[in-house]
């Protein structure tokens, strides 16, 4: 298994998709490959959106190749681009994959609340001018922890699935100009934590009440939720295994 830091901006997500796009998914697989001397397909904990940042994806392979894990770390980082690097690796039973594997994922999102924008963290905080009343905000996330129906909060209608999710974190800390907010969960749907910062948001500039997230958990319905908060503010911070 390998730990990977990357930024997203320069990526169209995790996944590959089409022929010729930049994946992180496809980028890997090419650095690995040309390490152990043969294809491989990555396995990847999540599938982090285009633009959405990484500071400890997980992701594991099947080898033939006898390179300790401890040097494929430099080996596979010479063959990567300066936006993205493998920080560890380590072998783990055959049996393993990252994503079925894992027992949750902690994502945190950066928000920057000022009345100027700030270039340098165009590529990594949504900016905010006005200021969301954090207490509102808090709040408003205490009815989003424990075990709920998601899907008033996914962009994407989720059919044949359980929806069902339980957020066993939900911290919203003011830094200076800054707020982060760091969501834990045993999983997550499509675009679920960037549709709850952008629900919290809402309610820390008034536009909904704390009150109404029971309502809006209830419903199941997308559109009562607040807006898809942009990729760029959302780093995957820790895979759990």
């Amino acid at each position: 298994m390998v730990t990977l830091e990357y930024d997203g901006t320069g990526f169209r997500g995790w996944q590959t998709q089409k022929p010729g796009e930049r994946t992180v998914q496809t980028t890997l697989e090419e650095a690995v490959s040309r390490v152990v001397g043969h294809p491989v397909r990555i396995n990847g904990s999540g599938r982090t959106d285009a633009g959405v940042h990484a500071l400890a994806q997980a992701a594991n392979f099947h080898t033939q190749s006898e390179i300790p894990a401890g040097r494929l770390v430099h080996a596979i980082n010479y063959h990567l681009p300066l936006d993205a690097a493998v920080i560890s690796a380590r072998e783990v039973p055959p049996d393993f994959h990252a994503r079925y594997s894992a027992r949750g994922k902690t994502y945190r999102y950066t928000i920057l609340s000022r009345d100027a924008r700030s270039p340098l963290l165009l590529r990594y905080a949504w900016h905010v001018r006005s200021a969301p009343d954090i207490d509102r905000m808090r709040e408003a996330a205490a009815h989003l922890l424990g075990e709920h129906d998601f899907q008033a909060f996914r962009s994407k209608p989720l059919v044949g699935s359980s929806s069902v999710r339980t957020i066993t974190r939900l911290d919203i800390q003011p830094r200076d100009q800054l707020i982060e907010i760091h969501v834990s969960a045993n999983g997550f749907l499509y675009n679920m934590a960037r549709a709850i910062v952008g629900t919290l948001v809402q309610a820390g500039l008034g536009r909904l009440q704390p009150g109404d997230l029971p309502g809006i958990i209830e419903s199941r319905d997308r559109s009562l939720a607040g807006p898809t908060a942009p990729a760029r503010g959302l780093c995957l911070v820790e895979v759990v295994y």
